[in-house]
């Protein structure tokens, strides 16, 4: 079933943005450790605290970047390129000894117990921040 499960996964035309994390879901599906929350989910779906999706299901005017002014702001700009962040990925970088990027997230974060929650707590650092600033915006806005 995990390979007829597979081959849909990957011609489908939905969830490119996890596909592109999760490619295999094999090693994702077979995991020991490694518990998804909230904000996990949120950043591995793209469905969150972006204002691209904020913007596309019509709660934000402008998909932009609230930090940076980026034309777009998705799970792929705030994880790996927004500077508003740099010092969180710089040390989570440090922390685990290696450059953090798009495909290697997944992979880093399913080779240890210890690097899942590493991880795990840098996004949910991340997302709690956005969410903050954006009640903020909500109950006073610009």
């Amino acid at each position: 079933i995990l390979n007829l499960w597979q081959a849909r996964w990957e011609a489908s035309s939905k969830g490119r943005w996890t596909f592109q994390l999760i490619p295999d879901l094999r090693p994702w599906s077979r995991r020991t450790f490694g518990e998804t929350n909230f904000h996990l989910t949120q950043a591995l779906s793209g469905h969150g605290c972006f204002s691209s999706y904020l913007h596309s299901i019509g709660k934000l005017v402008s998909p932009a970047c609230w930090y940076c002014n980026a034309p777009t702001d998705d799970a792929h700009h705030t994880l790996f390129i927004c500077d508003a962040w740099h010092s969180r990925q710089s040390r989570l970088n440090t922390i685990l000894g290696r450059d953090i990027s798009l495909p290697t997230l997944v992979p880093v974060m399913l080779q240890s117990r210890e690097n899942w929650i590493i991880v795990s707590q840098f996004i949910t650092e991340v997302m709690k921040s956005k969410e903050s600033e954006e009640r903020r915006r909500q109950a006073y806005p610009p």
